[in-house]
């Protein structure tokens, strides 16, 4: 599965399009077939993109290799949490006559329940790896634009999971089925969106089948999005495979003039491609391990898989490396026993340090990076310590840890 993922305006619905119009042998299955286009634009892009008239929620075909699928978040809402919304819109779930259940449920606003932020994305989420499990197709390209936080977008199922046993915690849901039926086909769609969660994060943090693409401008702009999203894709354990700077000026095209048709003494495309130059240049730095794409810029619309394929875009799948803290190392610095240091450490990339967050819950750790909070399952061994600081140098965050006394084994 390829995630195509850029900010708003740098193209990447185009780009997603044109690497989906490519299509080629999976390198990973060795599969050629056709492609699913999986997009969450509510403004149709992708089929204007490919000059098709688009059914949401049903995939349609926009070439001979290529089928079209807008996924329409509203209408499965709707479907999926019917029987919970007409359950509350009776009152059937205020607890009465119900034991157990009414200090649970006294005074939730069903709105909070049918509202909560991300259930939306967590369903077309659903709909995007029932897609890629189904086998119908030989690859799957997800335009990850359309107005939504692609990073927001891939906290959703941790924060819906964390949401449903804030409000309303497992062990009490059980019990409250247990004793009312109704409330037993309620419980058993939260248990189903629950392990839904556990599921579709398992797959999109999956990168022996995960490739993540990165669409940018090839200027300062687009330069700060790839440092940013560098940074939250490593903490999120995601390597980045390519990084496409698109609309590239040709070296070599027509000088434009500036004023009133008098050439200045530097014209409008010297300066574009100057600053162009060294936004490539930088791309090429940062995103060390990443494969850099130009995409050209061109004068006519593209609305066309002919034009498409002259963008020249490729979604290759290739090994990758480990990273963020899932390729963290852990080693006892000094002392021994409870008065040992242990340090974590890896590679992290951090446009500006003093974003950076750490915090504790239970067994996880609580990193910040760039605005995007992401929860890491500490080792075995660092669960029974405190947290002592952090430090970023050279590149690398290290967390330093000490053995809680409380917790630790004595000799």
């Amino acid at each position: 599965m390829h995630l195509v993922l850029g900010a708003g305006g740098a193209g990447t619905t185009t780009v997603a399009a044109a690497g989906a119009a490519g299509n080629r042998a999976d390198r990973r299955t060795g599969r050629r077939g056709k492609t699913l286009l999986v997009t969450l634009d509510r403004f149709h892009s992708a089929a204007t993109v490919f000059g098709v008239f688009s059914v949401p929620g049903e995939p349609i075909p926009a070439s001979q290799q290529v089928d079209l699928l807008e996924i329409d978040t509203m209408a499965m809402l709707e479907e999926t949490w019917g029987t919970v919304r007409s359950a509350l819109a009776a009152g059937e779930l205020t607890g009465t006559g119900v034991p157990g259940v009414g200090a649970v449920l006294a005074g939730l606003d069903p709105e909070e329940v049918l509202g909560m932020p991300g259930v939306e994305s967590l369903l077309a989420l659903r709909r995007i790896r029932d897609e890629a499990a189904s086998g119908s197709w030989s690859r799957v390209v997800v335009d990850l634009s359309g107005g939504t936080d692609p990073f927001e977008l891939l906290r959703v199922p941790q924060m819906v999971s964390d949401t449903i046993e804030r409000l309303w915690p497992r062990h009490r849901r059980l019990a409250a089925a247990a004793d009312n039926a109704r409330i037993a086909r309620v419980v058993a769609i939260l248990d189903t969106l629950v392990r839904d969660c556990a599921d579709v994060d398992e797959l999109l943090f999956d990168t022996s089948a995960v490739d993540v693409h990165l669409v940018v401008g090839a200027d300062r702009h687009g330069v700060a999005t790839a440092e940013r999203a560098l940074s939250v894709l490593q903490v999120m354990g995601l390597p980045l495979s390519t990084v496409l700077a698109n609309r590239v000026l040709p070296e070599d095209g027509s000088p434009l003039t500036t004023g009133a048709g008098a050439a200045g003494p530097a014209t409008w495309w010297d300066e574009q491609l100057v600053v162009q130059a060294a936004a490539v240049e930088r791309l090429r730095d940062i995103t060390a391990g990443a494969e850099l794409i130009s995409v050209p810029w061109l004068s006519e619309p593209i609305d066309s898989v002919l034009t498409l394929r002259r963008l020249g875009v490729r979604l290759d799948s290739r090994p990758m490396d480990t990273v963020g803290p899932q390729a963290a190392k852990v080693e006892r610095e000094s002392g021994s026993g409870v008065d040992s240091i242990y340090r974590m450490s890896w590679r992290q990339a951090l446009p500006d340090p003093s974003g950076l967050q750490l915090g504790r819950s239970g067994d996880d750790l609580m990193i910040t990076v760039s605005g995007v909070r992401r929860r890491v399952r500490l080792p075995s061994v660092l669960r029974r310590c405190l947290v002592l600081g952090a430090q970023w140098d050279g590149g690398v965050l290290t967390v330093r840890f000490r053995p809680d006394p409380g917790l630790w084994p004595q000799p």
